[in-house]
């Protein structure tokens, strides 16, 4: 009985939502709540309610992406069409989202922990991304950085020798910022069934949602609706 109760409490302090009246990261390209952007240049799902200003998409919106602020994506060579869209959706998500404040870094208030993102999810990205080449592991804490950005220390290779599979895409190209789940219906697809997740995520830690399997059948039907 321990271990059910325990993995629920682990899943409420994840679902823990800023106080405050904020609903965005503390970061500073980040609104202290969302509203409306109706400027956005990319990131656009997100212009009803954006943790973003519009003019930080700005460097988001062309293609290929060279540089995010002062972050290059590129210092291993121009990203594929693919890859770079799994890279924008991951940026998009951090910046822009409001649904980041369910997962608020509990030692800092500007980073994101254990976000649930789907197998299938990163099963994609590691196939979009497989071919382009990189040299960091961790794009949080491996580069080296000096006035002109972020720098390589090490070779560049190909995704799929940096990465053993998608779920070590995801867990480890961005920290402990996402966590691949055991059950393929709690966790986020990076589009706009998040919503929908994240409502279900919290009516069943609270014990007041339908049964998993038929929620699994209606995302998988919306899915399939979406392909």
């Amino acid at each position: 009985m321990m271990i059910p109760l325990l993995g629920i409490f682990i899943a409420i302090l994840s679902l823990a939502i800023c106080c405050n009246g904020q609903n965005c990261l503390s970061g500073r390209y980040h609104k202290l709540s969302s509203g409306p952007e109706p400027g956005m240049e990319e990131c656009r799902r997100f212009s009803l309610s954006s943790c973003c200003f519009s003019n930080y998409t700005e460097e988001l919106a062309v293609s290929p992406v060279s540089k995010v602020d002062n972050t290059y994506w590129d210092r291993c060579g121009q990203l594929s069409p693919r890859c770079e869209e799994y890279m924008k959706k991951i940026d998009c998500f951090f910046h822009c989202s409001p649904l980041v404040s369910n997962w608020v870094n509990p030692n800092n208030s500007y980073s994101i922990h254990n976000v649930p993102i789907c197998q299938s999810f990163c099963d994609d990205w590691f196939t979009a991304c497989m071919n382009d080449r990189t040299c960091v592991r961790n794009w949080i804490s491996d580069w080296e950085w000096d006035e002109h950005g972020n720098n390589c220390r090490n070779e560049c290779i190909p995704y799929q020798q940096m990465y053993r599979n998608g779920k070590d895409l995801c867990e480890r190209m961005w920290g402990m910022s996402f966590k691949v789940p055991s059950c393929p219906c709690h966790c986020l697809m990076l589009d706009d069934d998040d919503s929908n997740v994240v409502q279900h995520l919290q009516s069943h830690n609270s014990g007041t949602s339908n049964p998993v399997e038929p929620y699994c059948q209606q995302r998988k039907n919306r899915q399939r609706e979406v392909k």
